[in-house]
């Protein structure tokens, strides 16, 4: 049996409420949850196959809603740079900027944290 995938989990956090309700379902049980398709299959009663047409359907929509949107690349693009913010500003080395490069790195912490 392969690896989960978990960027699914990652896309589920920011388009979960776009996918139809089962598919939502399937995708926080399978990936959030960490059901097999059997336990899916018997929770929801359907058949395993049906479940794992609906994840491959859901999981087709979160990829196109992410090349669409691009919600995970911008968060991924704006952590990269807040945490070159916060690197270089860690080589200032001059006591009268200190103030200032500590407020510089939790605003770039902020960033970060929100996604």
């Amino acid at each position: 049996m392969s690896e989960k995938n978990f960027i699914y989990s990652i896309l589920y956090d920011y388009y979960g409420d776009l996918l139809k309700e089962n598919q939502a379902t399937i995708i926080e049980m399978y990936y959030n949850l960490d059901y097999s398709l059997s336990e899916i299959a018997e929770e929801m009663n359907i058949s395993r196959q049906g479940v794992h047409d609906a994840l491959k359907r859901a999981e087709k929509n979160l990829i196109a809603y992410e090349q669409k949107i691009k919600l995970h690349d911008k968060y991924m693009k704006y952590s990269r740079a807040a945490e070159n913010i916060i690197k270089l500003s860690s080589e200032i080395d001059d006591e009268k900027y200190k103030d200032l490069i500590e407020k510089i790195r939790l605003e770039a912490a902020k960033i970060i944290n929100e996604g």
